[in-house]
C-alpha cells in the first residue's frame, strides 16, 4: 500500500508540470487528513498569485475528499513529533512519514528532502 503526501496531491490536482506522471500512484489512494489542509493552503497561495482560478480551487477542494481514503493521524502524532525533533524536520512532513511507518506503507512524495528523511526512518519512499 502507498501513502500519498501533499506534494503529490497538490501537483496532481492543480495540474503542475509533470502532474500526469503522478497519476499512476493514485490508484486507490490513501493519505492522512492533514493533506486536505495542506492542499487548501497550497491552492490558496496559487489563487492569491493568480496562478489558479478561485472557482477551480473550490472545485478541487470539494472533489478531493471523495477521491481518497484517509487514515487517522492522531495515532501517529507522538511518533511524528519524535521524528521531527530527531531529524529537525517539520511536524507536517513527519506526520506523513510516521503514518507510513506505522502502517507499513510506502510513501509517495515529490519532495526530495521528505523522501530522504523517510528512508532514514525506515520507510520506503517513492520520489516523483
Amino acid at each position: 500500500m502507498r501513502l500519498i503526501d501533499s506534494s503529490v496531491i497538490v501537483k496532481y490536482f492543480s495540474e503542475e508540470p509533470g502532474w500526469e506522471d503522478v497519476e499512476a500512484y493514485l490508484y486507490e489512494p490513501i493519505s492522512i487528513e492533514l493533506s486536505m489542509i495542506e492542499l487548501g493552503s497550497a491552492l490558496l497561495k496559487k489563487v492569491r498569485k493568480d496562478e489558479l482560478d478561485y472557482k477551480k480551487a473550490v472545485e478541487i477542494l470539494e472533489r478531493y475528499p471523495d477521491t481518497f481514503r484517509f487514515i487517522e493521524e492522531k495515532k501517529h502524532t507522538s511518533k511524528a513529533f519524535e521524528i521531527a525533533k530527531k531529524y529537525n524536520a517539520s511536524i507536517y512532513d513527519a506526520m506523513f512519514i510516521a503514518a507510513a511507518l506505522r502502517n507499513n506503507y510506502e510513501l509517495v512524495t515529490c519532495d526530495r528532502g521528505q523522501a530522504e528523511l523517510a528512508k532514514k526512518v525506515g520507510v520506503k519512499a517513492i520520489e516523483c
